[in-house]
């Protein structure tokens, strides 16, 4: 990608595509992404349930996207702050 791309990613999961965008950032660059997932239930015998239920956030998918989100963007401006 360059700056100042959109990225679209309609199956964003556990947000991989984000976070990956975030990275690319660190260059000083200005891509912009769209995540979009549906709030699948995530089944009781999955880690990412207990997961869920343990942080209480809803056990479905797209609550995993939005915390993995959440942690990597304030790792990144930590270590941005840290560079600078």
């Amino acid at each position: 990608t360059k700056d100042g791309d959109v990225i679209l990613d309609f199956f964003a999961g556990s947000g991989t595509t984000g976070h990956a965008v975030m990275e690319l950032n660190k260059d000083g660059g200005k891509r912009k992404f769209i995540l979009c997932q549906i709030d699948e239930p995530i089944k009781e015998d999955k880690p990412a349930y207990k997961f869920c239920i343990e942080n209480k956030l809803t056990p479905v998918i797209s609550s995993i996207t939005t915390e993995r989100l959440k942690r990597a963007g304030e790792i990144i401006s930590k270590e941005i702050e840290a560079e600078n």
